[in-house]
């Protein structure tokens, strides 16, 4: 018996359209490509403004009980936390709520700890919390030689504070006559101490890393020193401030008066803004609560 096959054929791509197909869509990938990047930097500079707003709105509910005292820095650069309950991580937290309001989408810092996506192993927001809580009594009772060992942190926020608005690390602004070196501190610590809350500088973002490999700088803690800032040339402080705060979180060039970030201020409010904006030079910039650099 003889089987006869037949081979149905039709219509079908030729090479030449297929690659013309392939070439058309590696064309729009690469046009798309670019604007799916740009909204995804988008929709993290708009999560991270809201962190920083909830933050803002947790100040200002913090003020009420408070008769206009702000919240205080404790977290020297370094990463010691001997302080921390002075910190406004712990003294915030119960106005804040989550943790996860503490940390922008758009931080890749390595300390972070492991478990977060990061490098560090040390402990995290709420067991830092929980730690000096169960050692409060031991902290409290003016014996040093009772206090338990504090144990190593990694990064507990994205965001910090512009030390102007602070008690403990306020800056030195009055000169000694004869050493020349800034012998008194001068604190903008409350509100009727503060001329225009809406335009002074009071959370914003801090170094995601170290100076070095084996630094850890600012990334870990929770302010930056901005009167030191004015100790350099205009052109290089956008230089010297991206040490302590990572003033291109949000794109723009790394060091430069057109990186972008987001920032809080005193009345609330919450911006993202080109750092230019905020600190054109030492007697105009908005960290300073007197140095006159109007809102725009």
């Amino acid at each position: 018996m003889r089987m006869h096959v037949r081979y149905l054929t039709g219509p079908g791509f030729t090479l030449i359209e297929l690659l013309v197909v392939i070439s058309i869509s590696a064309l729009l990938i690469g046009v798309l490509l670019p604007g799916l990047s740009s909204a995804r930097r988008t929709a993290r500079a708009l999560a991270c403004l809201s962190n920083m707003r909830q933050l803002e709105t947790a100040h200002q509910m913090y003020l009420e009980g408070s008769s206009g005292a702000f919240i205080d820095a404790a977290l020297p650069h370094g990463g010691v936390a001997n302080d921390f309950p002075s910190s406004w991580l712990a003294t915030l937290s119960e106005y804040y709520g989550s943790p996860l309001v503490t940390r922008s989408p758009a931080d890749r810092s390595v300390y972070w700890n492991v478990a977060d996506g990061g490098q560090d192993t040390g402990l995290v927001l709420p067991e830092l919390l929980n730690f000096f809580e169960e050692h409060r009594r031991e902290f409290s009772d003016g014996d040093p030689s009772n206090d338990p060992a504090i144990p190593a942190f990694s990064r507990l926020s994205s965001y910090g504070l512009n030390n102007f608005t602070t008690r403990s690390v306020g800056p030195f602004l009055l000169h000694d006559p004869v050493t020349h070196r800034r012998t008194t501190r001068t604190s903008y610590d409350a509100l009727h101490k503060i001329p225009r809350p809406g335009e002074t500088v009071h959370f914003l973002m801090m170094a995601q890393q170290g100076p070095t490999e084996t630094s850890v700088g600012f990334a870990k803690s929770d302010h930056v020193h901005a009167e030191a800032w004015g100790d350099w040339p205009d052109e290089a402080i956008p230089t010297f401030a991206a040490k302590e705060m990572q003033i291109d979180a949000h794109g723009g060039p790394e060091k430069s008066i057109s990186s972008i970030a987001n920032y809080g201020f005193l009345d609330g409010h919450a911006q993202t803004l080109q750092f230019g904006q905020v600190y054109e030079s030492t007697l105009r910039n908005r960290f300073h609560p007197e140095a006159g650099l109007p809102s725009r």
